[in-house]
């Protein structure tokens, strides 16, 4: 049988085919161009062909592979971090430049050597070597920090990686490594714990410092309060004595003075009497002085009792105040208004305090207010006195205001505060400028604690 019979329609073009040529456009690229048979007959062409094409695809993945090596090597040699890989033997395979630069080393100086190999110092070189071991071991990543100076002199503080490079049946095959200086970070790090020691040793000191000083202030404050408990009880003592004392002058006043006033009348009765007849002129003189002697003998009685009312102790506060404000009346003409509630009797150096303050402020209103009436109030609840004074006179001045209320001297305040302080009490003042003064005294029931 010939081609032509195989192949008709080439006849027609006027075209002989060989079997195996290729078509056109279509290259060999080294094909068998004979036809050859193989075991059987069949034609080996088309096995040849496959095996061709298998070689083209390995040789541009092996272009590909070799292309990445090199942007992944150019890459790494590129970045100023160091970046190795280690076999399972601890021995570099790969290196990039930075490090290269480190040691001084070209690269195949450095390849297939281990860290004792580039004259790492022995001690590093053994740790090192440990945790590559340790990796390949675990199959998990070490990172790390230490010193290190090179062959050149170079060198500083580095933080290193180590991570395990696994293949399809997860062994470690490789181990990958990334070191970064840190040195400026280290001293960095040294000057911050630096300062913290510094800014503890200052905040101890400090501390040490305020404690020292705190303990000194309570020291003295537990001073003051201690002198100042000492001022109250001697302030209290010190009134107490003022009154028994003035209570001791009352009667002597009242007891002495008055019994001699009263032997004194009683001679001046029996003069005017027997002179009588004799001398009109000299029995005259005898009545007035007697006159005169009833009149010392009625002010020594309102200053005994003003010294210390009698009636204080007797009948309590209400009737010792009735009774003062009565004689004020008739010795200085003014209207005093007495509002008090109902409550039990309070201690005796409680009333006596109210007493004394209230006097003080009527004193004040009959020297310095101008005013003819007055007005009190007392309100008792269960743990405190309040004692409201009010006049209608000509008031105090701002200025003069901000001075009392700031503890200074004037209208008798100082004296109420003095008496009232022992109690825990307190003096507050209000007055406009012509339209009179109120003065609010508190007195607590017991002594503070």
């Amino acid at each position: 049988m010939n081609s032509n019979a195989k192949h008709p329609k080439a006849r027609k073009t006027g075209r002989r085919r060989t079997v195996g040529s290729p078509q056109k456009g279509v290259k060999s690229h080294g094909a068998r161009r004979s036809e050859k048979r193989g075991t059987g007959g069949k034609s080996r062409y088309f096995q040849d062909l496959v095996m061709d094409g298998s070689e083209r695809k390995v040789d541009a993945l092996a272009r590909r592979l070799e292309q990445q090596s090199r942007i992944l090597d150019i890459t790494l040699s590129s970045i100023s971090d160091f970046a190795y890989i280690f076999d399972r033997r601890g021995r570099f395979v790969f290196v990039n430049q930075a490090l290269l630069n480190l040691w001084g080393l070209k690269l195949g100086e450095a390849i297939g050597k281990n860290f004792f190999e580039l004259k790492y110092p022995d001690e590093l070189a053994a740790r090192l070597q440990h945790q590559i071991q340790t990796v390949i071991d675990t199959k998990r990543g070490i990172t790390d920090e230490t010193e290190y100076t090179s062959p050149t002199g170079a060198g500083g503080y580095y933080e290193y990686i180590f991570r395990p490079v696994m293949d399809r049946e997860g062994n470690v095959e490789l181990i990958a490594g990334s070191t970064r200086e840190i040195t400026e970070r280290k001293r960095i790090e040294r000057e911050l714990r630096q300062s913290e020691e510094r800014f503890r040793n200052l905040a101890e000191s400090l501390e040490s410092q305020v404690q020292a000083r705190t303990q000194e202030l309570e020291t003295r404050t537990n001073d003051v309060l201690l002198q100042s408990e000492h001022l109250r009880e001697l302030s209290i003592r010190l009134m107490k004595a003022q009154d028994e004392e003035g209570r001791r002058i009352a009667r002597e006043m009242h007891d002495s003075a008055g019994q001699t006033i009263a032997a004194l009348s009683i001679n001046l009765g029996q003069f005017s009497r027997e002179l009588g007849a004799a001398s009109p002129r000299l029995s005259e003189l005898a009545n007035e002085a007697k006159t005169m002697l009833t009149e010392l003998e009625r002010e020594i009685r309102t200053t005994s009792y003003l010294l210390h009312p009698p009636m204080l102790d007797e009948l309590g506060l209400r009737e010792a105040l009735s009774w003062y404000i009565e004689g004020l009346q008739q010795r200085a003409g003014i209207e005093v208004l007495l509002s008090m509630t109902e409550f039990d009797r309070l201690s005796s150096e409680i009333e006596l305090t109210i007493f004394r303050v209230i006097q003080e402020c009527l004193t004040n209103i009959h020297r310095h207010s101008g005013s003819k009436s007055a007005e009190i109030n007392i309100v008792s609840d269960r743990d405190k006195v309040t004692v409201e004074v009010r006049d209608f006179g000509r008031g105090i001045s701002e200025e003069n205001l901000a001075t009392i209320r700031n503890r200074g001297v004037g209208v008798g305040l100082r004296g109420m505060r003095e008496r009232v302080r022992p109690f825990a009490g307190d003096v507050a003042i209000e007055s406009r400028l012509g339209a009179g003064t109120t003065i609010t005294i508190t007195v607590p029931y017991k002594l503070p604690n």
